[in-house]
């Protein structure tokens, strides 16, 4: 049994037939009172009217004296509730608020990315230098060898130039 009295749970609904819907079950729905603007509301179905294919449901607020003053037509029906949390509920209502959702949530957050930030970049700049110490060990090689050739071509041409002035 869903006991929805603190009006802060928050509920799971599931989309549900509308013959399964029975006397007792909570079920989700936009209001037609005018005071609440079409909003979701969640009441317990106290008594269903059947009229061929449409239903109407007379719900109440568990927290509530009396019955809800306006019906609930078939097409305004959202489903039953199936599960419901009111520690979730609060979390939830916590969460919402400017002034805890800031401090609590937003400034962890802006410290996380900028650590990540921070992080990432000074990995950036360590792959820029391995890459930029190995593409100049890699000129100086090639320097190095390209020296070697030149200089075994020129001991080379001075052989053979000895070689011909004998």
């Amino acid at each position: 049994m869903y006991y929805l009295k603190n009006g802060g749970d928050q509920a799971i609904v599931k989309q549900t037939a509308l013959a399964s819907i029975h006397e007792n079950d909570v079920i989700s729905f936009y209001s037609s009172d005018p005071a609440l603007s079409g909003a979701v509301n969640t009441h317990r179905v106290v008594s269903i009217e059947t009229d061929g294919n449409n239903y109407r449901y007379i719900t109440k607020g568990d927290a509530n004296n009396v019955v809800d003053r306006y019906d609930v037509d078939s097409r305004d029906l959202l489903g039953r509730v199936v599960w419901s949390s009111l520690i979730l509920g609060k979390i939830v209502r916590l969460v919402s608020n400017p002034l805890i959702f800031v401090p609590i949530i937003l400034v962890p957050l802006a410290i996380i990315l900028i650590a990540n930030l921070v992080k990432t970049v000074s990995y950036a700049r360590k792959i820029a230098k391995d890459e930029e110490e190995a593409a100049i060990k890699e000129a100086i090689q090639y320097i190095r060898e390209k020296n070697l050739r030149e200089t075994d071509d020129t001991t080379e041409s001075n052989e053979n130039s000895e070689r011909k002035s004998e």
